[in-house]
């Protein structure tokens, strides 16, 4: 079949062209057509909404990027001594990993630009595609799929180069482009702008979605992200209503305790029950073996180098049901875990075992996590209550906790990071709630005293080719 074309710009990156994955269209209607010269019908249409989706495969986004981040600059994992260099410069002390001139953060920045981008190039055309009978689908739930996309890219693009909501310095949001412009040069929007953008694109995207595959964003997916968003803008009455909302859906519904264990199994990716949005990796259509979210993080991998604390892995009850499944203190190949020279020892993280395994991006049980920090700050006797019934019901039997305070939303999100570890959530839970941290592994310190806790830098190249740019303080 031949490569579907679609254009895509970034912001002060020069425009180019990508492919959208055969191997994701083959199991969908197929149209050749090059999209290069623009959306013309709802079949083109819906090939650059299927791009779209495929451009947040990127291992330097959603495929592997952010999952990676969100551990290694927290508290419970850590990048081995034995190394491939790949993310070494986390476990330095001093910090110096956070610097303008940092790859990954590079990386993120683009890769996430360039999501923002397609989304604008699909949403250029809006309102100028007719409707096509002879269709299941419709131009109104195409464009709120572009919609809902560009507004969880913006969120991870403010939740990681910008402070807080409502905290510390809101006049260095990111650059908001809402258009194709490979010209564009344009200056950070405040924290609030983003926000509102996020809002108006979720607001554009709800209750419109008519698909129901979990490899498209779709309406549960949606409400997860307003979840999301209400919790960022600390609006914690509608994070809870939302968060609610998904919990109700019968879309998905959380593992068993029987289930938990092989829920990430290749086998049984297409049918995991908690599964809401995922991104689709086939035979036909795979990341590279060194590039892969299992090349560092399982000790099968190319690298085998990122693994869970032991100190993290202390804190599982032996009789919870990812302890020893999603987390072992064996692992494959050679050498063994015992002889790597960390002390105390790596613990493997084994979620992703094989390099065709679909990549989680929302799964039903982040929704009670969402409720439970919503609840904390209104209602922390109920967010205690239920914290207890969903960890005690589907996965650790017995399960008691009776911490109040600090504690208490302490233990939601180690619970959430047990739980969601590896899923792109740790390090932006512990910036939202202003908690600071040692990691027992490494020694790394960071609090909310530090420029390093509260945004990253703006890559160098970037701030080079836009003098309309601002450059985090401290950087």
């Amino acid at each position: 079949m031949k490569k579907i074309k679609y254009i895509i710009a970034s912001l002060a990156f020069t425009s180019f062209f990508t492919s959208c994955s055969e191997g994701f269209l083959d199991e969908k209607p197929q149209v050749n057509v090059e999209l290069s010269q623009g959306i013309t019908n709802e079949k083109t249409l819906e090939i650059a909404v299927n791009g779209l989706h495929n451009s947040m495969q990127s291992t330097n986004s959603y495929g592997a990027l952010i999952p990676t981040l969100n551990e290694l600059l927290a508290d419970n994992s850590f990048v081995s001594l034995r190394n491939s260099n790949r993310f070494a410069g986390t476990r330095q002390t001093d910090l110096s990993y956070y610097v303008r001139q940092q790859g990954d953060f590079a990386n993120l920045w683009g890769s996430l630009y360039s999501i923002v981008a397609n989304a604008n190039f699909v949403l250029g055309y809006e309102g100028q595609i007719q409707d096509d009978i002879n269709t299941d689908n419709t131009p109104e739930s195409l464009f709120a799929q572009a919609h809902a996309v560009r507004a969880m890219a913006f969120y991870d693009l403010v939740t990681h180069f910008s402070e807080v909501s409502g905290n510390g310095n809101q006049e260095l949001g990111v650059p908001l482009p809402l258009k194709v412009d490979v010209n564009a040069k344009l200056p950070r929007a405040t924290v609030s702008q983003v926000y509102n953008q996020i809002l108006a694109d979720l607001k554009a995207a709800e209750g419109k979605i008519i698909n129901q595959d979990k490899r498209l964003i779709n309406n549960v997916a949606v409400d997860m992200l307003f979840s999301r968003y209400y919790l960022a803008v600390k609006n914690y009455g509608m994070a809870d209503t939302y968060a609610q909302k998904v919990l109700s859906s019968t879309f998905s519904t959380i593992a068993t305790t029987a289930a938990a264990p092989t829920m990430f199994t290749t086998a049984n990716e297409g049918s995991n029950p908690e599964t809401i949005f995922r991104l689709e990796f086939n035979d036909k259509d795979l990341p590279g073996s060194n590039d892969a979210i299992i090349a560092t993080w399982y000790s099968g991998g190319t690298y085998r180098q990122n693994f869970a604390t032991r100190a993290f892995y202390n804190k599982l009850s032996t009789n919870d049901v990812r302890r020893n499944t999603w987390y072992k203190l064996t692992g494959v190949g050679t050498p063994s875990l015992s002889a790597f020279p960390d002390n105390p020892k790596p613990v493997d993280v084994a979620k992703y075992t094989s390099i065709g395994t679909d990549i989680i991006l929302m799964r039903k049980s982040e929704a009670v996590f969402n409720q439970l920090e919503a609840l904390y700050y209104t209602n922390p006797s109920s967010a205690l209550a239920k914290l207890n019934t969903y960890v005690s019901t589907y996965r650790v039997p017995g399960y008691a906790f009776t911490g109040t305070g600090q504690s208490l939303l302490e233990e939601i999100l180690f619970q959430k990071d047990v739980e969601l570890f590896l899923e792109g959530f740790r390090y932006r839970d512990l910036k939202r709630n202003n908690l600071g941290f040692t990691n027992p592994q490494t020694g790394v310190t960071l609090d909310p005293s530090k420029y390093q806790f509260k945004a990253f830098a703006i890559p160098l190249g970037e701030v080079l080719s836009n003098p309309n740019i601002s450059q985090f303080p401290g950087y």
